[in-house]
């Protein structure tokens, strides 16, 4: 209770703990302009899209993404661990995503006939009809939210900037990149 006390006296007295341990090789003005500006790019983009997406579709936008990423896939269909590694989600968040999705009937479960211990997930055709349907969708937020007030030299240039910060991220049609 007394360190409470203490913390909250510094607190109270306005001494900022951070004047105590400064920040390691912080970010320069630019640097941290361009991260924070990242930042928040992408949670308003991202926040829009899936409220829409959700409102329009009841699609989120992580089951978007699951069906999006299938439908790209070669022959129609990934392993689990595939599918999860492509959309950036853990085996269990991957394993609840296409639960939720197979209900839906938006995507089918298939057993996977090069190791029959493990299954393929493929798009159903309801799900590649709900997917084009939610594009509409996607396709109109992302124009406003983000491209609107670009022109086609700016969109050239961020395509260069992204794929020059991290290869593959454009030019790879298959994310992430394998070395």
């Amino acid at each position: 209770m007394t360190k409470y006390l203490r913390m909250s006296s510094n607190f109270e007295t306005n001494v900022n703990p951070a004047a105590a341990l400064p920040e390691p090789d912080p970010f320069s003005p630019d640097e941290f302009a361009v991260w924070r500006g990242f930042l928040r790019v992408y949670a308003r983009v991202t926040r829009e899209l899936d409220r829409r997406l959700l409102e329009a579709h009841g699609l989120g936008l992580d089951a978007y993404g699951v069906l999006i990423t299938l439908v790209t896939a070669p022959g129609g269909s990934l392993t689990m661990s595939e599918l999860a590694e492509r959309h950036n989600l853990s085996p269990s968040g991957i394993s609840r995503a296409v639960d939720r999705l197979a209900r839906a009937g938006l995507v089918r479960r298939l057993p996977n006939p090069a190791d029959r211990r493990s299954f393929l997930v493929g798009l159903s055709s309801d799900g590649l009809a709900q997917l084009r349907s939610a594009q509409v969708t996607h396709h109109a937020a992302v124009r406003e939210l983000l491209f609107a007030r670009l022109g086609g030299r700016d969109l050239v240039k961020l395509r260069e900037l992204w794929e020059k910060a991290v290869p593959g991220s454009v030019s790879s049609p298959v994310w992430p990149v394998r070395d």
